[in-house]
């Protein structure tokens, strides 16, 4: 897909992750406030841009502990986009650089299981319940949050599943509609046809970038 500020390098995965018809379960449009969570390298901002518009606002959120993984790349992303309306935040997902019910869609892809993911003695990304309070405090009412993750083997729970960088659709349900969210949208088969065999760490190389992804839309 064609966007501003996007290489081949990006374009080269855009079929094997769907990003057209993430987009298309997104429901973005011209105008909307967006907050991406965990951007990565920036693989989708350029793409999120281009559909809010001019009008549109575009945060995005990614605490520096996460540099040691994935450099500065967003960072610089947003920056040479030279758009007045994208910012970067480096706060932690426990504190949204956000107010109030003014977020129309949350995106957040390949990311959620990070919060139970440990890189170090004392180093988190967030409680679960802290963030998914977080993200539906920021949510306008019919407010989004669309999030797709590596499907995690059945049978474990989200402790084990966040050590394989992945996660339990049902539990990740349970957390978010504790919040007062409600699931709109599920999808376990959003990328299904791959040999990943669920049950290895996700950066094994049999199925890094080849996982089985899930999809989940809930609603304010």
């Amino acid at each position: 897909m064609k966007s501003e500020g996007r290489s081949n390098a990006d374009r080269a995965f855009d079929n094997r992750r769907r990003a057209a018809d993430t987009l298309t379960l997104a429901e973005l449009e011209p105008g909307h406030s967006v907050l991406e969570l965990e951007p990565g390298k920036g693989w989708f901002t350029g793409l999120l841009l281009e559909l809010i518009g001019s009008s549109g606002q575009l945060t995005v959120q990614q605490p520096s502990e996460l540099d040691a993984f994935f450099g500065k790349d967003a960072r610089r992303r947003v920056e040479r986009s030279g758009k007045p309306n994208a910012r970067y935040s480096s706060s932690s997902w426990e504190t949204l650089d956000a107010d109030e019910a003014s977020i129309d869609r949350v995106i957040w892809l390949q990311g959620p299981h990070e919060l139970w993911f440990v890189p170090g003695p004392g180093i988190t990304f967030g409680r679960p319940s802290n963030v998914f309070a977080e993200i539906a405090r920021v949510l306008k009412p019919e407010g989004k949050l669309v999030l797709i993750d590596n499907l995690a083997p059945s049978g474990i729970g989200q402790a084990s599943a966040g050590a394989l960088h992945r996660s339990v659709p049902e539990e990740l349900r349970a957390l978010i509609e504790e919040t007062g969210l409600r699931l709109s949208h599920e999808d376990r088969n959003w990328i299904s046809e791959t040999d990943d065999p669920l049950d290895v760490p996700t950066y094994d190389p049999k199925v890094h970038l080849k996982t089985k992804q899930f999809a989940q839309v809930f609603m304010r």
